[in-house]
């Protein structure tokens, strides 16, 4: 290999080893159904710590504002929301849509607020510590999968050593893969391993206004199929 590659295995996606600021390939357990609700863990928190507590430390610490604090007279079930009754004329929602399981609500109301039961896998990608181009955290190229049977791990498998593959034949003398896939670009090394792309892998809206539009049929009918197909 041109230089070291690393694994690191994650069970939630509090990554308490780091796995994705410091693996070539980090695996992360998540979900991808609804957070489940303990209401009278929830309302146990809620007597404990009070109204302050739950909005500062619990709603307005959500990255994506996907938690709300509802009057139950106003509160529409949803098959996307998950809520608890505070039990003071007032529901705790969160849209599972707009949630990015970065488990810090989990955390903080911990046997309330708990992981979904279709539970799997993101894989991620070019993790490292400093070398060329510094620090880089790894990038998304699975969103998702399941991690359950042999044929899953067999699945794993073959991913990672189509990954090494590419990386032993791609990447620069003393290049780690985070480095490779900046060199190549992204879209390089996905076409390279057959993996469609997914909104999932964006890390950050594009600040370029400007766009090529030429294969914009192609590409339509190509994200169509794989909806298709992953349907």
């Amino acid at each position: 290999l041109p230089y070291k590659f690393k694994f690191k295995f994650s069970g939630c996606p509090n990554d308490c080893v780091n796995a994705i600021q410091r693996s070539d390939m980090a695996t992360i357990g998540t979900w991808r159904d609804n957070i489940r609700v303990n209401e009278e863990q929830v309302q146990a928190y809620y007597k404990a710590h009070g109204m302050n507590d739950l909005v500062n430390d619990v709603i307005s610490k959500c990255p994506t504002k996907a938690i709300t604090l509802v009057a139950s007279d106003k509160f529409k079930s949803s098959e996307h929301v998950s809520a608890a009754s505070l039990g003071d004329g007032n529901t705790l929602c969160i849209d599972n849509k707009n949630c990015v399981r970065c488990m810090h609500c989990l955390n903080v109301i911990p046997g309330g607020l708990l992981p979904g039961n279709d539970k799997g896998v993101t894989i991620l990608v070019g993790g490292k510590g400093v070398l060329k181009i510094g620090a880089t955290m790894g990038t998304v190229v699975i969103p998702f999968m399941k991690l359950e049977s042999d044929e899953d791990f067999e699945k794993l498998n073959e991913m990672a050593r189509n990954i090494l593959d590419f990386f032993a034949e791609n990447a620069l003398e003393h290049e780690r893969t985070g480095e490779m896939i900046e060199r190549i670009g992204l879209t390089n090394f996905l076409e390279g391993l057959d993996i469609p792309v997914d909104p999932n892998m964006i890390s950050a809206p594009r600040s370029n206004p400007y766009f090529r539009s030429d294969d914009w049929d192609e590409q339509v009918e190509k994200w169509n199929e794989y909806k298709q197909s992953a349907a």
